[in-house]
């Protein structure tokens, strides 16, 4: 018996030891999930220390006495545990799967939950694999359909399905019966590191029989740089052309399996976890799709100090933004492009200190960036709606981005679809909705 107790203590150490320097040295991701499994082991490792000890001694009985209780209270836990799992912990999908088009996407008809220092909610993606309710690819009549492409900002990471803009933006037209008696449908099409590229595949395959009015496509900071990458795994056809970028399966860690693991089958323990990271004020710097961790130079061109030639990023990226300029013309639909900025472009309160993760404190903005995405569309005869000054003007008390994670807060949300909802009624609605 001490023999095997001598085993499972150095066991313990060693494992101990393992994920706490895979995850703080290696990894650099040392967050509540590492803490409770290096804290598992070493307990383990001190409690048998303490059972070895007490061989021989008057103590033996209570310590004996002790393991009883302890394995009694963990055993009514987990089995409690698992249980409400069961009954309280709505069954999940992977956020995002592989695909050998367009690299990821949703799954349609699943829920999945995100769960961050900064939020905790549940997602539903319909029938036709994005997020919302249910609908057909075929348009009803009288109905104005809008379909809104683009990447997690699009997608709504970080609040619930109908706090979107795009949700608040349906809401908001059809109260006020912005189309006369025609209903307005708006489709939130934006998928987790999309780039333009991406969403091209997305509507000329999985979108290509739905039939819409409006395309706006929403060009996000870190598309110029994934757009890079995600062309350099693409496959083209004969004349060049691009016909796809295959996805794989993403490997987790053996922590990051057992967090996967927890959030799927418990719930209290999944709650304690949840309310550790907040009171750390833990982040975690993985990002699904290409940029995994926090990337100085994916915003890099954002800033005064960039001085890299952009040209040919620029060029690809207006080439895939063009192309669905095609389809939507293919189609008879409209077609817009979106540009917002991040916190760090809006003012010194917003985003912080999460944005410290990706450009430096003393980093200095710049916006000559903006000319040329303004340039490029007008070559293009592509309509450009900027939400920069919407964005800048902004005088509320609540906090337009979240504090650790990049993406718009509720409040966020309702200025984007504020904005938009100006920009349509202004514009598009009065010419496009006899025609419905």
């Amino acid at each position: 018996m001490k023999k095997l107790i001598v085993i499972v203590i150095v066991i313990s150490v060693t494992m101990a030891g393992a994920i706490a320097y895979e995850r703080y040295f290696v990894q650099a991701e040392f967050g509540p999930s590492s803490l409770l499994g290096v804290s598992f082991f070493l307990l383990v490792a001190l409690a048998l220390t303490i059972t070895l000890r007490s061989f021989g001694t008057r103590f033996h009985e209570v310590v004996t006495q002790a393991w009883l209780v302890v394995l009694s209270i963990g055993f009514t836990f987990v089995v409690v545990d698992l249980l409400a799992g069961v009954l309280l912990v709505t069954p999940l999908s992977p956020m995002l799967s592989p695909d050998k088009i367009r690299h990821h996407k949703l799954v349609p008809n699943t829920d999945s939950r995100f769960e961050q220092p900064d939020f905790s909610y549940i997602q539903h993606v319909n029938n036709l694999g994005i997020r919302g309710r249910d609908t057909s690819f075929k348009k009803p009549a009288h109905r104005f359909r809008v379909l809104i492409l683009g990447d997690s900002f699009t997608m709504g990471k970080g609040v619930e399905d109908d706090q979107t803009f795009s949700a608040l933006l349906e809401v908001s037209l059809n109260r006020k019966k912005a189309c006369g008696t025609t209903t307005i449908e708006v489709l939130n099409g934006g998928i987790d590191s999309y780039a333009p590229v991406l969403s091209y595949l997305q509507l000329s395959e999985d979108l290509a029989p739905l039939e819409v009015d409006l395309i706006l496509l929403d060009l996000d900071l870190s598309d110029l740089l994934q757009e890079t990458a995600y062309r350099k795994e693409a496959v083209r056809d004969s004349t060049g052309e691009i016909i796809g970028v295959p996805g794989s399966e993403r490997s987790m860690s053996f922590i990051q399996a057992i967090r996967s693991w927890i959030d799927q089958h418990t719930f209290f323990t999944r709650l304690m976890l949840f309310y550790t990271n907040k009171w750390l004020g833990y982040r975690d710097l993985s990002v699904q799709g290409v940029v995994t961790r926090a990337n100085p130079e994916l915003l890099k061109y954002t800033l005064a100090e960039d001085t890299s030639s952009r040209d040919e990023q620029w060029t690809q990226i207006f080439d895939s933004i063009a192309k669905i300029k095609n389809l939507a013309d293919k189609r008879a639909a409209a077609f817009a492009l979106v540009i917002y900025p991040w916190g760090h472009q809006v003012s010194e309160t917003e985003w912080v200190p999460g944005r410290y993760n990706w450009i430096s404190k003393g980093a200095t903005v710049s916006d000559r960036y903006l000319d040329t995405i303004g340039q490029r569309s007008k070559e293009l005869g592509i309509e450009l709606v900027d939400l920069f000054p919407a964005f800048r003007a902004y005088k509320g008390a609540l906090p337009l981005y979240f504090k650790y994670d990049m993406h718009w807060t509720a409040e966020g949300h309702k200025l984007v679809a504020s904005a938009l909802e100006q920009y349509l009624v202004e514009g598009h609605l009065p010419r496009r909705c006899s025609s419905n």
